[in-house]
């Protein structure tokens, strides 16, 4: 370069740990495809081509085409060629041009992501639960037994959960969001639940659409944690509210309050006394800490906001009372039919101490919980069993399937 355009540009080499001695054919073939890919972006495919044969040999331009694809690119230059896509095609015919007899036929190639092992890890994990925990004898039964339109409708009731969930995740985040893409977001969810604790997966979702959508990794994981705690603090507040609805107390006069009492005493006893071990104790502020540090003044900022907070606990509202409805959908296909405040109670009361339990989408324990529920309101232990089996058919189960397909778009999409 001459001096009247400056001074000579100069190559700077960093993270030598990253490098590799005598680099495999096909490495050192990637890299030129991707600088190949970048110098047509910049000046246009044949000026590429064109500078490639100055500066490659015949036989190195011609390995290089049967490996221009998207896949074989970085992830950065993938998302800059998306916007040419015939970009890679026009760069293999002007190969051709210079080198008629060359063989570009493109390889098969496969790329194994973090991303791809994640979600082929998720479902075999998914499969194996599958297999070891479900029971399709009693499944075959209990729908065979129930009202064909009531246990549609169970399902269908069930659909308010995903609406509720997108809507308090939109009041609450930081940054607009897209209502299909939170909503899809949502659903997807009912496929991480199967191989993490209730809750759990779901919440990484959210977490991981919030951060693709530029939000820090401390303030997503504010806006998940002030979800999870409203959600908390809205399933408290309807199980008072229809405590004092029912008058007498209703099913929660029947439940084994003693018991109950004992077992949140001892586990309050059992965290105080956890909380005594200083390692234990720094350990948890500096997990806990930075999280907490950024609630309360998301929690201020909602606060100031009150139709985005009245958004985020009517959503909250929605995907509990969804849940109650499916519930008392499924009570009806089996011709039973007990009051809606019981039904809540049971199913709100049942289904937090049966989430307690660190299963996989609180598989065994939720069921346990629902079928005593029943059975201690007046519901045969038959027929308390059949309604619980359609019940997580219609809200869990059959959703896994739609949650992996849901999943996989919005991979591809580049939204998870």
């Amino acid at each position: 370069m001459g001096s009247d355009h400056g001074p000579r540009p100069r190559v700077w080499l960093s993270g030598w740990e990253s490098g590799e001695v005598a680099s495999p054919e096909l490495a050192r073939r990637l890299d030129l495809a991707q600088m190949l890919a970048l110098l047509a972006l910049a000046v246009g495919p044949r000026r590429a081509v064109e500078s490639a044969a100055r500066a490659l040999s015949a036989d190195d331009l011609e390995s290089v085409g049967p490996i221009l694809q998207s896949i074989a690119l970085p992830a950065s230059t993938r998302e800059e060629v998306r916007g040419d896509k015939e970009i890679l095609k026009q760069l293999r015919a002007e190969i051709v041009d210079r080198m008629p007899e060359a063989d570009l036929e493109p390889e098969n190639i496969t790329r194994f992501s973090v991303r791809t092992i994640i979600t082929l890890t998720l479902t075999i994990v998914a499969v194996a639960v599958i297999i070891t925990t479900i029971n399709a004898d009693e499944i075959t039964s209990a729908i065979a037994d129930a009202n064909p339109w009531w246990a549609v409708g169970t399902f269908a009731l069930g659909i308010l959960t995903w609406i509720g969930a997108a809507l308090t995740l939109i009041a609450f985040s930081p940054v607009k969001i897209p209502w299909l893409r939170t909503f899809l977001t949502q659903i997807a969810g009912s496929f991480v639940a199967l191989a993490a604790p209730a809750g759990i997966g779901p919440a990484a979702l959210n977490l991981r659409l919030l951060t693709k959508r530029g939000v820090t990794t401390s303030l997503a994981l504010a806006t998940v944690a002030l979800v999870q705690l409203t959600q908390f603090a809205v399933t408290v507040a309807i199980l008072l509210v229809l405590s004092l609805a029912s008058g007498d107390g209703g099913a929660l006069v029947s439940l084994p309050s003693t018991t109950i009492m004992v077992a949140i005493g001892g586990l309050a006893l059992a965290a105080a006394a956890t909380l005594l071990v200083p390692s234990v104790r720094r350990w948890i502020v500096k997990r806990v800490g930075p999280t907490l540090s950024q609630v309360w003044p998301r929690l201020s900022q909602m606060l100031s906001q009150p139709s985005r907070l009245a958004l985020g606990v009517g959503g909250n509202v929605l995907l509990s009372m969804g849940y109650v409805l499916a519930f008392d959908a499924a009570l009806a296909a089996f011709g039973q039919s007990l009051n809606l405040v019981d039904v809540a109670v049971i199913y709100l009361v049942g289904n937090a101490a049966g989430s307690a339990v660190p299963t996989p989408g609180g598989i065994g324990a939720i069921e346990a919980a629902l079928i005593l529920g029943l059975t201690t309101a007046g519901v045969s232990a038959p027929i308390a069993t059949s309604v619980v089996v359609l019940f997580r058919v219609a809200t869990y189960w059959a959703r896994i399937p739609i949650g992996w397909g849901v999943m996989r778009y919005l991979q591809r999409q580049g939204d998870l």
